[in-house]
């Protein structure tokens, strides 16, 4: 065998370790007594695992995974969870009683489990978007030596006040600027919201507010959307008004990255700034998204995984 083949033999080798590390599949897991799907993608085994946590509840982003995750996929194994009632863990199953927020989190202590056994190793890093922050939250609390680091994107941190402070900022904003349409819905709005059209109202006016169009034609379009979510996830969302985590978690034993969007008013950029100042962590660092609201995964995904990248991989 001449050097030209040997080299050629060598490569092939190496192309084919490089290969079997790569991970790009799919699977239904039993969690929580029901079938609930993840997908798994990286280009090597060897990196560390990363578990995205979606919001909503129910706004699971595993089919849409390469507009949120994809450069990570370079530096970590991405799992994507779609949650009990999201995504494609619907079509798994039987529709089941309404979810809480209690029930989610066990199933999120399954996943995390599994995973944990799955690849074998002994930290996940965490990622929680939004909603998905709550049950990021309760599993660095809940395996505090496990969670390599916790990462917070959009938090919530104290729902109720921050649609409180929301609401007033809007109305004050829309009076000096005599817009009467926008003051004649947002006088209808409770905190906490009574119903789907409430919420929807407020989030109109934050669109608006930020810079958006959001005429009426986009408006009756996303009430047949939030009156069709909320039929399910109103109940689970209710509970979301007992979160103060000011006064019920004010120190965290793994390292805590926290993203914020300047515009953010769904879940209040003050709020969350204020949590961070007290909140006690091993390491902690906060990063500021410019000229962006809550969405930061949907509107600004490459800039929330170039923060992961460079600050975040070594930690």
């Amino acid at each position: 065998m001449n050097i030209k083949s040997i080299l050629l033999f060598l490569m092939c080798i190496t192309l084919q370790k490089v290969a079997a590390k790569e991970i790009d599949t799919t699977a239904a897991i039993s969690i929580g007594g029901i079938q609930q799907f993840i997908s798994i993608k990286g280009k090597s085994t060897d990196n560390p695992i990363l578990l995205y946590l979606h919001g909503g509840p129910g706004a699971a982003v595993s089919s849409h995974s390469d507009k949120v995750t994809q450069r990570l996929e370079a530096h970590f194994v991405v799992v994507h969870w779609d949650q009990r009632g999201s995504g494609k863990t619907i079509a798994l199953n039987e529709p089941d009683a309404l979810p809480t927020i209690e029930v989610m989190k066990q199933d999120a202590e399954e996943v995390f489990s599994y995973l944990l056994t799955r690849f074998d190793r002994k930290q996940i890093v965490v990622l929680g978007n939004s909603w998905g922050t709550v049950l990021g939250l309760h599993l660095a609390e809940k395996f505090p030596v496990k969670v390599r680091s916790f990462i917070a994107v959009s938090p919530i941190v104290q729902h109720k006040k921050s649609q409180e402070i929301t609401l007033e900022l809007l109305q004050n904003h829309f009076n000096k600027n005599d817009n009467t349409k926008a003051l004649e819905q947002l006088s209808t709005v409770k905190i906490p919201f009574e119903n789907a059209e409430q919420m929807l109202i407020l989030h109109r006016w934050e669109t608006v507010h930020n810079g958006e169009d959001f005429p009426d034609e986009q408006y009756k379009q996303y009430l047949s959307y939030f009156v069709g979510w909320s039929s399910q996830w109103m109940p689970l969302y209710q509970q979301l008004y007992g979160i103060d985590l000011e006064k019920q978690v004010l120190e965290l034993e793994c390292p805590v990255y926290v993203l914020i969007g300047d515009k953010d008013l769904t879940t209040h950029h003050e709020i969350t700034k204020a949590y961070f100042d007290v909140l006690k962590a091993p390491q902690k660092e906060l990063f500021w998204l410019e000229d962006v609201g809550h969405n930061i995964p949907g509107v600004a995904g490459d800039r929330m995984q170039e923060i992961i990248i460079e600050n975040i991989i070594n930690d």
